[in-house]
Protein backbone atom coordinates (compact mmCIF):
# COMPACT_ATOMS: atom_id res chain seq x y z
CA UNK A 1 0.00 0.00 0.00
CA UNK A 2 1.59 3.42 -0.63
CA UNK A 3 2.25 6.19 1.72
CA UNK A 4 -0.49 8.29 -0.36
CA UNK A 5 -3.38 5.50 0.34
CA UNK A 6 -2.47 4.88 3.68
CA UNK A 7 -2.66 8.95 4.29
CA UNK A 8 -6.17 8.73 2.14
CA UNK A 9 -7.43 6.73 4.62
CA UNK A 10 -5.87 8.42 7.50
CA UNK A 11 -7.82 11.66 6.75
CA UNK A 12 -11.06 10.04 6.10
CA UNK A 13 -10.50 8.41 9.60
CA UNK A 14 -9.28 11.60 11.39
CA UNK A 15 -12.11 13.51 9.46
CA UNK A 16 -8.90 15.71 8.25
CA UNK A 17 -9.78 18.04 5.18
CA UNK A 18 -6.14 19.44 5.68
CA UNK A 19 -4.62 16.17 5.51
CA UNK A 20 -6.89 15.09 2.36
CA UNK A 21 -5.95 17.80 0.48
CA UNK A 22 -2.03 17.68 1.09
CA UNK A 23 -2.01 14.53 -0.45
CA UNK A 24 -3.66 15.36 -3.97
CA UNK A 25 -2.41 16.88 -7.06
CA UNK A 26 -3.37 20.53 -7.60
CA UNK A 27 -5.78 19.66 -10.43
CA UNK A 28 -7.30 16.26 -8.54
CA UNK A 29 -10.46 14.98 -10.75
CA UNK A 30 -13.02 13.12 -8.99
CA UNK A 31 -16.16 11.36 -10.91
CA UNK A 32 -18.83 9.31 -9.38
CA UNK A 33 -20.88 7.16 -12.74
CA UNK A 34 -22.71 6.59 -13.40
CA UNK A 35 -24.26 9.86 -12.23
CA UNK A 36 -22.54 12.58 -14.51
CA UNK A 37 -20.90 14.62 -11.83
CA UNK A 38 -17.47 16.04 -11.94
CA UNK A 39 -15.35 17.77 -9.65
CA UNK A 40 -11.47 19.46 -10.59
CA UNK A 41 -9.27 20.95 -9.16
CA UNK A 42 -8.37 21.99 -5.03
CA UNK A 43 -10.44 24.82 -5.39
CA UNK A 44 -14.08 23.01 -5.62
CA UNK A 45 -12.80 20.11 -3.72
CA UNK A 46 -11.71 21.32 -0.72
CA UNK A 47 -14.88 22.60 0.65
CA UNK A 48 -16.51 19.90 -0.82
CA UNK A 49 -14.01 17.62 1.61
CA UNK A 50 -14.64 19.87 4.32
CA UNK A 51 -18.34 20.03 4.30
CA UNK A 52 -18.61 15.65 4.23
CA UNK A 53 -16.14 16.02 7.29
CA UNK A 54 -17.97 18.69 9.32
CA UNK A 55 -21.14 16.76 9.70
CA UNK A 56 -19.85 14.70 12.90
CA UNK A 57 -20.09 11.55 10.96
CA UNK A 58 -17.61 8.51 11.78
CA UNK A 59 -15.43 7.04 8.61
CA UNK A 60 -13.77 3.66 8.58
CA UNK A 61 -11.63 2.74 5.21
CA UNK A 62 -10.16 -0.83 4.29
CA UNK A 63 -7.87 -0.84 1.31
CA UNK A 64 -7.95 -2.97 -1.66
CA UNK A 65 -7.69 -3.07 -5.27
CA UNK A 66 -10.38 -2.25 -8.30
CA UNK A 67 -9.06 -2.81 -11.81
CA UNK A 68 -5.38 -2.97 -10.55
CA UNK A 69 -5.66 0.47 -8.73
CA UNK A 70 -5.43 1.12 -5.32
CA UNK A 71 -8.73 1.66 -3.68
CA UNK A 72 -10.19 2.51 -0.46
CA UNK A 73 -13.78 0.67 0.74
CA UNK A 74 -15.67 3.27 2.68
CA UNK A 75 -17.67 2.59 5.15
CA UNK A 76 -20.15 5.85 6.78
CA UNK A 77 -21.25 5.90 10.69
CA UNK A 78 -23.68 8.26 10.15
CA UNK A 79 -25.21 10.98 13.05
CA UNK A 80 -27.38 9.13 15.73
CA UNK A 81 -26.47 5.81 13.93
CA UNK A 82 -24.21 3.43 15.81
CA UNK A 83 -23.23 1.22 12.85
CA UNK A 84 -20.19 2.00 10.35
CA UNK A 85 -22.58 1.26 6.89
CA UNK A 86 -20.95 0.30 3.68
CA UNK A 87 -21.12 3.43 1.81
CA UNK A 88 -18.48 3.97 -1.39
CA UNK A 89 -15.71 2.96 -3.31
CA UNK A 90 -12.52 5.51 -4.18
CA UNK A 91 -10.61 3.93 -6.92
CA UNK A 92 -7.33 6.55 -6.90
CA UNK A 93 -5.09 7.18 -9.79
CA UNK A 94 -2.00 8.18 -7.67
CA UNK A 95 0.69 10.32 -10.19
CA UNK A 96 4.14 11.07 -8.13
CA UNK A 97 3.07 10.34 -5.17
CA UNK A 98 -0.43 12.62 -5.29
CA UNK A 99 -4.21 11.47 -5.69
CA UNK A 100 -4.53 12.93 -9.34
CA UNK A 101 -7.93 11.01 -9.75
CA UNK A 102 -10.54 9.77 -7.50
CA UNK A 103 -13.25 7.30 -9.34
CA UNK A 104 -16.11 6.63 -6.72
CA UNK A 105 -18.57 4.01 -6.97
CA UNK A 106 -21.21 3.09 -4.90
CA UNK A 107 -22.11 0.06 -1.87
CA UNK A 108 -23.32 -2.47 -4.01
CA UNK A 109 -20.09 -3.51 -4.97
CA UNK A 110 -19.02 -4.33 -1.51
CA UNK A 111 -20.08 -8.03 -2.21
CA UNK A 112 -18.21 -8.39 -5.05
CA UNK A 113 -15.09 -7.42 -3.14
CA UNK A 114 -15.96 -10.12 -0.34
CA UNK A 115 -16.67 -7.37 2.16
CA UNK A 116 -19.16 -7.12 4.61
CA UNK A 117 -22.14 -4.46 4.41
CA UNK A 118 -21.25 -3.35 7.68
CA UNK A 119 -18.15 -2.82 10.41
CA UNK A 120 -18.77 -3.74 14.09
CA UNK A 121 -16.84 -1.73 17.03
Amino acid sequence: MTSAVNKFIEAHERGDAALAVSIAAKDLRITMPPAPLLFEGLGVIRPLLENAFADGSSWRLLPTVANRMPTAASYLKAVGDDTHRAFKFDVLRIVNGQIAEITTLGPELFPQFGLPATLEG
